[in-house]
């Protein structure tokens, strides 16, 4: 029987913050038996979060649009909500592993706000993976040229202001590239040049369909599906029951992936808290353009200008200085002040005091938002997986949003289309949270003291943002409520206005201290390969001196400490340049997948396991323990032999017809394995190594290994279906 709606509020408002609290509490742990039992009845409140209340919702809702119960449903493998890049590039993962999607976009014409626009190496490699259109190769086409984007210049005025230092974040470097440790660069493009380029290739993909217009309303779950109820705006893109006349539809599928944003309803919907510093600072964001102000700005080019001057203190994105593309990030302090404050000619005057020059400007959009840094307590609900934003909401500083959103993006899709294929259990799923989590809370971490750096400067002014949000506060409290709130309003701009006046002759006094901290790169950075390419999982299998060895590596290293590629369990499997010279079974399946680089291998996997191999070791025990593995548990096991020698195309080197030989043409792969040849690297589809072998026999540890990785239970050993029993893992 349906628990009742009043259960599954109580459930949520009460049982699960209480539960989150003490599994998660910073103080000594519960015992095993209590914390299992904890967790139980956790996954149970949870349960009733998103089961009876929601199911509830969806149909009165159903039920007052004419919907009875018996409507018909779509049905669909996996429903997609929000249409922006994490979930874009969910849906074209899928499909590239051959699994149909539905992605609702509440919007219904792509946004013109440029949002998010630096992209990193790895970023960069799942587009790269993402195939034909190559959308990593298009990105690079489109971005602007290094040189207008390589500083940060921090000034008291854009265009006609006073330079105070400018910091190089590509100094010995004449491209974006590091071709040492990734075949893609660094990138530059604002994420509404970025959202049509996903758009495309997924309109090209038959296993994807995209509906603008259409939201997620309520979802109930089951424990075969999810069932939800979807909101078709009148206009919108054709599809559902309501076509392009609008209305509400049943959609059931076999899992839903929410990518809906942090103002999203899904994670609310779960009853799924979130953790961290919370609400940090509230600001205006002022898209516009001024090409004038573009050709104001040669010889000073950057993409952060950091302002300050008595009039004005910004933060301004250039998206694009030929086009004279930009974003300027206004702080104010609600209540007092309130967004509606800030008119198209308000933020035109802002601008020009931003710039310093009376230039021509057209404000495009105006929007504010608050900065904040939380992570999910779980990515996964039964049947729900939350990505990207929808789970962790980071301060802009490093850029590690959009980008911790596509490389969740990245770790799910694969374990989906593994588990509807029917050659993963259950319990691949499950990695994701702990899998996710812990890089989204280490981004968010270091987002927020990125945050920290970026105050050096304006501290070094005089200027003090805790200061001022303290003041804020204070004027804000019940206490002066007695206060009319236009005088108290006024309070909080004659003191800001003091305190952006003062800065300047702080500002001749102490150059020499803000030139010291521009030197020593004492500010915010910009490039983060340490913790793009370098974060290992942890949840995956591990051998002896696995674990302490992932531990010491992951220890805290130094801000400015460099990316050391690494094959250990639970790592990206590192770049190497590489020249096919045997197809075999992997590449021959592979379509329009580029292959010069090992990164590209997995890329070209689907769901199966790659098995990487050295020239001169036991090749073809391997190839015989992988075909046995393979036949064990029906989880194609591809093996990958990389070769030293020189050879001509076609070339085996020794290796089987389905081997796929490639040849390291630059010796990478010999200082960079690990393992020694007679050892093998066991990898996942999204690149990460999944378990290692060093050495000596190997009888049925691959089996073994891969029973583990892809959570699929034996025949043999009488466990009776239970994989936490099974003796075969």
């Amino acid at each position: 029987m349906m628990p009742s709606t009043g259960a599954a509020l109580l459930a949520r408002n009460l049982a699960v913050p209480l539960l989150e609290r003490a599994l998660g509490s910073g103080g000594a742990a519960p015992p095993p038996a209590l914390r299992l039992l904890a967790a139980a009845a956790l996954s149970g409140a949870r349960q009733l979060c998103s089961s009876a209340a929601v199911a509830a919702a969806a149909d009165a809702g159903a039920a007052g649009a004419g919907l009875g119960a018996a409507a018909a449903a779509e049905d669909v493998p996996v429903l997609i909500a929000g249409g922006g890049p994490t979930g874009l590039t969910t849906a074209l993962l899928l499909a590239k592993c051959g699994v149909r999607s539905l992605v609702l976009e509440k919007a219904r014409t792509l946004t013109d706000h440029p949002q998010a626009h630096l992209i990193n190496m790895r970023c960069m490699e799942v587009f790269r993976a993402l195939g034909d259109p190559d959308v990593a190769a298009r990105v690079v086409q489109q971005m602007p040229p290094l040189e207008q984007w390589r500083r940060f210049v921090y000034c008291t005025g854009m265009g006609g202001g006073r330079v105070l230092g400018m910091v190089d974040h590509f100094k010995g470097q004449s491209s974006p590239y590091q071709p040492a440790i990734s075949p893609e660069p660094v990138a530059h493009l604002a994420q509404h040049r970025l959202l049509p380029l996903l758009v495309e290739a997924a309109q090209a993909e038959p296993r994807i369909e995209l509906r603008m217009g259409h939201s997620l309303r309520s979802f109930s779950q089951s424990p075969e599906s999810v069932n939800a109820l979807v909101d078709a705006a009148p206009g919108s893109s054709a599809g559902g029951a309501g076509g392009t006349g609008g209305g509400l539809y049943r959609v059931s599928a076999r899992y839903l992936a929410a990518a809906d944003g942090t103002r999203g309803a899904t994670r609310q919907q779960l009853g799924i808290g979130m953790g961290g510093p919370g609400a940090i600072q509230h600001l205006i964001n002022i898209h516009f353009v001024s090409p004038e102000l573009g050709r104001k700005l040669r010889g000073r080019e950057g993409m952060l200008y950091f302002v300050f001057n008595r009039d004005a203190i910004a933060v301004v994105v250039a998206h694009n200085i030929d086009s004279g593309e930009f974003v300027a990030q206004v702080p104010f302090f609600p209540p007092l002040q309130s967004g509606a404050e800030f008119t198209p000619e308000k933020c035109k005057e802002l601008v020009r005091q931003i710039a310093r020059a009376d230039v021509d400007v057209e404000v495009k959009t105006i929007r504010p938002w608050t900065m904040a840094g939380r992570v999910a307590h779980s990515y996964r609900s039964g049947r729900v997986f939350l990505v990207g934003d929808a789970a962790h909401a980071f301060p802009p500083s490093g850029a590690f949003g959009m980008n911790t959103g596509v490389c969740d993006a990245h770790n799910l899709a694969w374990k989906l289309a593994a588990v509807l294929q029917g050659r993963a259990g259950d319990g691949l799923l499950d990695t994701y949270t702990p899998e996710r989590k812990q890089v989204g809370t280490a981004n968010m971490l270091l987002s927020v003291a990125n945050f920290n750096e970026a105050l050096r400067v304006p501290q070094i002014l005089g200027l003090d943002y805790k200061a001022a949000n303290l003041l804020s506060d204070v004027l804000a409290a019940p206490a002066l409520s007695f206060l009319p709130s236009e005088l108290r309003k006024g309070m909080l701009e004659t003191a800001m206005s003091v305190g952006k006046k003062a800065a300047s002759p702080i500002r001749r006094l102490r150059q020499s201290e803000l030139d010291e901290v521009f030197e020593h790169g004492e500010t915010l950075r910009l490039q983060f390969p340490k913790e793009d390419l370098g974060y290992v999982y942890s949840s995956v299998v591990h051998g002896p001196g696995d674990a302490a060895a992932v531990a010491d590596y992951s220890k805290p290293r130094a801000r400015d400490a460099p990316y050391t590629p690494t094959t250990l369990v639970g790592a990206r499997l590192p770049h190497v340049a590489v020249a096919v010279r045997q197809p075999g079974r992997l590449l021959a399946q592979a379509g329009s997948q580029r292959v010069a680089s090992t990164v590209d291998l997995a890329a070209a996997a689907g769901t199966s396991l790659l098995l990487l191999l050295s020239e001169g070791g036991s090749v073809g025990a391997w190839e015989q323990a992988a075909a046995s593995a393979e036949a064990a548990t029906g989880v194609p096991l591809l093996p990958v032999l990389v070769a030293q020698s020189s050879l001509p195309a076609g070339g085996a080197a020794g290796a089987a017809a389905g081997t796929t030989v490639v040849q390291d043409t630059t010796g990478g792969w010999l200082r960079l394995r690990d393992v020694p040849a007679e050892g093998a690297l066991l990898v996942r589809p999204d690149g990460h190594i999944c378990w290692r072998h060093a050495g000596g026999p190997i009888d049925a540890k691959l089996e073994s290994a891969v029973r583990a990785v892809m959570d699929i239970c034996c025949d043999a050993c009488g466990c009776g279906g239970d994989r936490k029993l099974c003796l075969r893992r």
